[in-house]
């Protein structure tokens, strides 16, 4: 019973907090939240104890890096941390991970603690994946990209093209990649 409230009161220290971790959010609030925005295929995904709370399971996720958008990220690979596990407790609003995935993160910066998720959750990890009939690689989020581009998003005539009557499902890779580059060189 003390192993479980002491997990449970770490993880209420340890997992980065915003106000919205359970719904959609705009592409301004994930880009303004992230530490860390790439683009990459998870290599491994492995539940381990957290190295300072042998108690506390995370779990280790790395990255062949496609692209990065922001953030310190070095070489070809990206290895996070994010608490909880499949075969333990994980906070309900924290995506899984697959090997051979291939994803666009927004992470929140790291804790102290070493410990990262995407901000606000799912909306804040895209799949990307290709569109059988249009030959594309399209993204979408846990949310089906729901209320992305809602307030003042578009800076340009070309993002004002993407978002115009936009509510929601996939986006072509390309589009959204250029539109997080412009983005998150602004936001430094």
């Amino acid at each position: 019973m003390r192993r479980a409230l002491f997990v449970l009161l770490l993880l209420g220290l340890l997992t980065p907090s915003t106000r919205s971790q359970h719904a959609p959010a705009t592409l301004a609030e994930l880009v303004e939240g992230a530490g860390t925005i790439l683009a990459g295929r998870v290599l491994e995904v492995r539940e381990e104890p957290h190295p300072q709370y042998p108690h506390l399971i995370v779990t280790r996720i790395t990255l062949a890096v496609e692209r990065p958008f922001k953030g310190s990220v070095k070489g070809r690979s990206f290895t996070f941390f994010q608490i909880g596990g499949s075969k333990t407790f994980r906070p309900f609003h924290l995506p899984d991970y697959r090997e051979g995935e291939e994803v666009v993160l927004f992470l929140y910066p790291e804790s102290r603690y070493g410990l990262t998720s995407p901000v606000a959750g799912a909306a804040g990890k895209f799949r990307i994946f290709r569109d059988r009939q249009m030959k594309r690689r399209m993204v979408v989020n846990g949310f089906d990209n729901l209320g992305l581009f809602d307030g003042p998003t578009a800076r340009s005539a070309a993002e004002r093209a993407l978002v115009t009557h936009y509510e929601r499902g996939p986006i072509e890779y390309e589009a959204f990649a250029a539109l997080i580059a412009r983005w998150a060189s602004a936001s430094r």
